[in-house]
């Protein structure tokens, strides 16, 4: 990466400027972390916390096959009250993600789990991260 920019090579080259793979008003967040062992009422308070103050957008991000039980999954107990929306995982939405892996397209906060004792340091992870392309 050379002046902020990553070149391909070869046939098809791309070029795609670091602002163009990280916006700071999107959170994509992995549907397994919705899961347990994450604490929901958690999940549930990060996206509160984050939505409005560091991100404009908070996506779920699932496999094709799995939509449909994310959906319903978070849509018990407001899950969904602070998200705006589903998104497939082969599906190329620019942003910052929270998983349990890094992601070689986004800057990515990684965690097993969302739970009362690690809140804190997502969110601050996350607006640490935002902060970065501001």
């Amino acid at each position: 990466m050379a002046g902020n920019t990553c070149h391909g090579h070869g046939e098809g080259e791309l070029e795609v400027a670091v602002r163009d793979l990280i916006r700071q008003e999107t959170l994509i967040i992995r549907g397994e972390l919705t899961e347990p062992p994450t604490w929901f009422p958690s999940f549930r308070e990060l996206t509160m916390r984050l939505k409005g103050s560091v991100v404009a957008v908070i996506l779920i991000e699932s496999d094709r096959k799995m939509r449909d039980l994310y959906w319903r999954w978070t849509g018990r107990n407001g899950g969904r009250d602070f998200v705006n929306d589903m998104i497939f995982s082969d599906e190329y939405v620019p942003g910052i993600k929270l998983d349990s892996d890094h992601d070689r397209l986004h800057p990515t906060v990684t965690t097993e789990k969302i739970v009362p004792e690690n809140l804190n340091d997502l969110a601050g992870r996350v607006a640490a991260l935002a902060a970065l392309v501001h």
